[in-house]
Order: C-alpha cells, then sequence, then structure tokens
C-alpha cells in the first residue's frame, strides 16, 4: 500500500524542520478524528500547527511528486508479461520501504495507527525516565572518602581523639536570611528602648536583664557581629551605669552607718536594690557589715 497523501505531508513538515516526529504523530491523529473533508496541510494550517505558506509549498510538493510518480508509472508498464512480473515486485519493495520512512523508524500510520502511536508513545517515556535517572544521579551527593585505617601507636591514637573532639566542638555558624535579619535587628532595637526607659525610671536591673534575655533567645554568641556588638554595647554601658549608680548609693550607706541612721541604711538599701539589683544590694550588706 503507497504512502497516505497526509503521512507524506508529515515526513515532509517533519524534513523541513517545521514538526518533531512525536507533534506530526499528534496533527495526524487529530486530523484523521476530526480533519476529513480538507487537506491536511489546510486543515494543520487553520489549527495554527504549522505556517499557511509552508503547508501550501508542501501540498504543491506532494502534487508535483504524485504527477511524477503517475508519469513513471506510465513509462514502466510492462510490454511483455515477464518485464511486468518484475515491475511489480519493484513497485511492492518500494511502497514498502516508503511506509517505513527515510529513517526506518518502522513506523506505518496508514496500515499500523495503533502499533505506531504505542512505539513513539514508549520512546518518549525512555526518553522521560533517562532525563529523570540522570537527574538523580546528578543531584546525588557524593559521599566523603572513609578514613584510612592505620595501625598506630598510642601517641597517634590520642592525637587522632584530640582531633574528633575538636572537630565536635566546632559547629558551623548559623545561616539567616534577610527577613530573619531584619526580625533580629528590630527585636534588639525595641528591647534598647525598653531598656533606657527603665533606666529613666530607675528600674535599670529589669532593662538589663531584658538584654541579656533577647541576647541569649537570638542565639547568644551565634548572632551575627554586628548585632551581637549593638547588643553587648548596650549591656556594657548598662553595667557601667549600674556600677556608677552603687558607688554614689555605697557613699550614702557608708554616711548613714557612720551617723547609726537605722532608717537611713535601709532606704539606701532598698534604693541600691532597685537601682542596681538584688546582687549589689547583698554586696552592699557584706561591704557594711
Amino acid at each position: 500500500m503507497a504512502t497516505s497523501r497526509d503521512e507524506l505531508f508529515c515526513k515532509l513538515a517533519i524534513r523541513q524542520g517545521a514538526w518533531t516526529q512525536d507533534e506530526a504523530v499528534l496533527f495526524l491523529q487529530g486530523y484523521r478524528a476530526a480533519g476529513q473533508g480538507q487537506r491536511f496541510g489546510e486543515w494543520a494550517a487553520q489549527q495554527g500547527a504549522i505556517d499557511a505558506g509552508l503547508a501550501a509549498r508542501i501540498e504543491s510538493a506532494i502534487n508535483k511528486r504524485n504527477e511524477g510518480s503517475v508519469s513513471d508509472n506510465r513509462k514502466r508498464i510492462p510490454a511483455r508479461g515477464g518485464q511486468g512480473s518484475g515491475a511489480t515486485t519493484t513497485a511492492k519493495v518500494a511502497s514498502k520501504r516508503l511506509r517505513r520512512g527515510g529513517a526506518g523508524s518502522g513506523l506505518d500510520f496508514n496500515r499500523r495507527p495503533v502499533q505506531s502511536t504505542i512505539y513513539v508513545s514508549c520512546l518518549v517515556i525512555s526518553i522521560v525516565l533517562l532525563f529523570i535517572v540522570a537527574y538523580q544521579f546528578i543531584q546525588e551527593p557524593v559521599p566523603p572518602p572513609a578514613p584510612e585505617i592505620t595501625d598506630s601507636s598510642k601517641d597517634s591514637g590520642k592525637s587522632g581523639s584530640s582531633a574528633t573532639a575538636a572537630a565536635n566542638l566546632i559547629e558551623k555558624a548559623p545561616v539567616f536570611s534577610t527577613e530573619e535579619l531584619k526580625a533580629m535587628a528590630n527585636r534588639i532595637q525595641i528591647t534598647i528602648t525598653d531598656a533606657r526607659g527603665y533606666l529613666r525610671d530607675g528600674k535599670t536591673p529589669i532593662g538589663l536583664r531584658q538584654l541579656k534575655k533577647v541576647r541569649e533567645e537570638l542565639g547568644g554568641d551565634k548572632l551575627p557581629e554586628e548585632l551581637k556588638g549593638k547588643i553587648d554595647a548596650e549591656i556594657a554601658e548598662l553595667n557601667s551605669i549600674i556600677n556608677d549608680i552603687y558607688s554614689e548609693f555605697l557613699e550614702e550607706l557608708t554616711k548613714a552607718r557612720a551617723a547609726s541612721d537605722t532608717d537611713e541604711v535601709q532606704d539606701v538599701l532598698s534604693q541600691i536594690e532597685t537601682n542596681c539589683g538584688p546582687d549589689f544590694r547583698a554586696r552592699a550588706e557584706k561591704e557594711g557589715s
């Protein structure tokens, strides 16, 4: 059986680079399902599958080819029975070759549409699976090389243990996103503002405790250097202010004790606790005992 006109159109479109083989199969199936009554090229152009000019050129080439085939067949009509038999055999072989396609793919959409469609589908699935396997192989991390095991002395064993312990102590610095850094900076700034408010109210230890608590909650020494330096500087400044305040109250406490004014002594101790913290009050009581 000769190659159908629509199948020949697909082959020429593939040679022109307009379609891939898979696309040609899909368009051909769509045409045979709903495009009867008009030529395949016209139908494909209406569907937007191919340029109308290119479709017209391919249809024209098919017409010329068919006209040439008719002329050649007329020229090859045998004059004798023996020659006619040979010509018929040759025509059948040529017809089979046309059905097989120029690349010898084995596709015959005219005689074996189901088998040809299955063949193309299997080919597409195989290509997809190949890409998936290759992608997974590329993404798979390469395992680190296994350490060499050699006989060693006690000293080398100790040094190996020390190296292992040191490696375990080294922790990778955490990586923060831009949003995380922004949120951390905002929280530190709010805490610093609150701490200064407590300083104005004479409750500096409360603000200091909040700064230390936020520092630990945000990662402590693992904070980014800029943020850690900012909060550490504020903590150091408040500690310095508390020490200065304590020194002033300690002078007043010394005078009150010298005057044996018990009420004044207790009042100063209470102010030390409020402005400096309970640890400083215990320190003041110990220094005056």
